[in-house]
C-alpha cells in the first residue's frame, strides 16, 4: 500500500487516479489490478477510506448486487466512505414520460430525434445482443440532430465516444497511433474469425450464433438492473451502511475529491444523469 492513498476505484475502466488503488475485470492499464469482482474484492476487511465505484452496480445481476456491496463494506475502515455512480433509472423514466409527452401533443423532428435517444437510454444496454448496440450506432452517425441534447445526457464520456468514433475514419487524427491500431485489429479479428470457424465446423452454425450470443451477453457490458434513490438506499442499507445521502458530480464527503477527476473532467461531469450516493460504514 506504500505511495497511496487507502482509496480504492473498483470497476475502474480507462477512469481511475494513479493515486488510488485501481482494480477492474479487464484492466486497461498498468496502473489497475486485475481480479474477478464476482468472486469478490481481493483485499483484507478494514483497508480502505474510500471505496469508489462508477457505472459498476448497474452490471451486477440483481441477486449478485448484495453480495458484491458487502465486499464493498467489508473492505472499508469503520467510518469509511462508499461512493456509487449508476445510471439514474428515475431520471430516464421521467425524461422518457416528458418526451412521450411531447411528441404525443405537439411533435417535431427534434423532439423526435430526443424521444429516439431516450428510449435507446432506457433499453439498449439491456437487450442489446452486440458490442454498442443501437447506441453506438445513434452515435456514429455523421450528423446528429440533437446532438446537444445528447452530449447533455452523456456529458464528457459522450463526447470522448463520439470523437473516438470519429477517429475511425480519421487517421489523420493526432491521438490516433494508425499502424500500431491496425496491426493489433488485424491479429485479433484473425484468431476471431479461427475461433469462429473451429466452433462452426465442430458444432454447426446454430450453435455458434447461440455461444456468440451468450458470450457477449456475459462480457459485462449488458445492464443487469437499474435503481433509483429509493431502490439503491434500501440496498445499502440492508448491506449495513448509513448515513446515505444523495450527491452531484461534483460534490462528495472524500476529502480532496475534486481533485482526482473521476466524476468530472475540465467542469464537464463524465455522467451528468447518473445517481451519485454516498453512504458510510
Amino acid at each position: 500500500m506504500t505511495g497511496k492513498l487507502n482509496y480504492l476505484n473498483v470497476g475502474c475502466g480507462s477512469k481511475f487516479h494513479t493515486a488510488w488503488h485501481n482494480i477492474d475485470m479487464v484492466p486497461r492499464s498498468p496502473d489497475v489490478q486485475q481480479c474477478n469482482l464476482f468472486k469478490g474484492i481481493p483485499f483484507p476487511d478494514n483497508t480502505f477510506e474510500v471505496v469508489y465505484q462508477s457505472q459498476v452496480l448497474e452490471h451486477f445481476p440483481k441477486d449478485k448486487a448484495l453480495p458484491f456491496l458487502k465486499e464493498c463494506h467489508r473492505v472499508l475502515k469503520p467510518s469509511g466512505i462508499l461512493r456509487i455512480v449508476v445510471p439514474d433509472l428515475e431520471n430516464i423514466a421521467t425524461e422518457y414520460l416528458r418526451l412521450l409527452k411531447l411528441n404525443i401533443e405537439n411533435p417535431s423532428e427534434k423532439s423526435e430525434s430526443d424521444y429516439e435517444w431516450i428510449l435507446l437510454e432506457l433499453l439498449d444496454q439491456s437487450v442489446r445482443n452486440y458490442c454498442g448496440g443501437y447506441m453506438a450506432e445513434y452515435l456514429m452517425k455523421e450528423n446528429i440532430l440533437n446532438e446537444e441534447y445528447v452530449f447533455n445526457r452523456l456529458g464528457a464520456m459522450g463526447k470522448k465516444i463520439r470523437e473516438e468514433f470519429s477517429g475511425i475514419n480519421n487517421f489523420n487524427n493526432k491521438n490516433y497511433n494508425v499502424p500500431n491500431k491496425k496491426h493489433k485489429l488485424f491479429y485479433k479479428n484473425l484468431l476471431r474469425t479461427l475461433k469462429e470457424k473451429t466452433i462452426v465446423a465442430l458444432f454447426g452454425k446454430h450453435f455458434y450464433n447461440l455461444y456468440k450470443l451468450g458470450s457477449f451477453r456475459m462480457e459485462g457490458e449488458i445492464h443487469m438492473w437499474m435503481y433509483d434513490k429509493f431502490s439503491l438506499t434500501r440496498l445499502l442499507q440492508k448491506t449495513g451502511f448509513s448515513q446515505i445521502i444523495q450527491k452531484d458530480p461534483f460534490s462528495s464527503q472524500i476529502n480532496q475529491w475534486e481533485t482526482f477527476e473521476l466524476d468530472v473532467k475540465d467542469v464537464l461531469p463524465y455522467d451528468p444523469t447518473s445517481l451519485f450516493m454516498e453512504a458510510v460504514k
